[in-house]
């Protein structure tokens, strides 16, 4: 992250796609900004600038922190974190773009970008807004994997890895989509998970 691109945030001001927080509070209170953008078209947030007297801060979190808060994230979704010292400080850059899998939520809550605001929505509202053709439908992969526990009855990570040629992480993600989706069910935890047919 160079200081133009800082400056260049600042000149367009906090507005649809630029957030700046002077620090963060919590996990959720950073979750419900990235959420929004990804519910809409992605955006830039800046941690540590006060932007209404372009003052320097600096960040009172951590990229650790931002980053295990993002794993909280469901669906799963990898988003950009940049540290940049100044002086004595440091100030974040999260790069998110817009989501390919929305609508995306933290403990079943859900957001949505309007202009500068993280609006709180319902999961109905996104699929309202975004539009149904918008929102990811699942892919072959998935298509073929419901289809195998239809005849199976159920499927692990280790056999979606071995059925696709995919890595762990892709396994997870695909898997815990359609889980989130209500399509499958799961039982067990840790390596011991194992995705069912819902019972119906």
């Amino acid at each position: 992250m160079s200081w133009k691109e800082i400056i260049d945030c600042l000149r367009q001001g906090e507005g649809q796609n630029i957030e700046f927080l002077n620090g963060v509070e919590s996990a959720e209170h950073l979750l419900k900004h990235i959420i929004s953008f990804l519910n809409n078209n992605g955006g830039r947030i800046i941690i540590g600038i006060d932007d209404k007297c372009d003052h320097l801060i600096g960040s009172n979190i951590s990229a650790n922190f931002i980053e295990a808060a993002i794993a909280k994230i469901d669906p799963p979704i990898s988003i950009g974190v940049e540290e940049t010292p100044r002086l004595d400080k440091t100030v974040i850059l999260i790069k998110i773009p817009e989501g390919i899998n929305k609508p995306y939520s933290y403990r079943s809550k859900f957001y949505y970008r309007n202009g500068m605001e993280a609006k709180k929505v319902t999961k109905e509202d996104i699929f309202t807004i975004v539009g149904q053709e918008k929102v990811t439908k699942i892919n072959s992969r998935q298509e073929q994997t419901l289809a195998f526990i239809k005849v199976n009855g159920e499927i692990t990570n280790r056999k979606f890895r071995e059925l696709y040629k995919v890595s762990h992480k892709t396994a997870h993600i695909e898997l815990t989509d359609l889980l989130g989706r209500g399509l499958i069910a799961k039982t067990g935890q840790g390596r011991n998970t194992t995705y069912i047919k819902l019972n119906k």
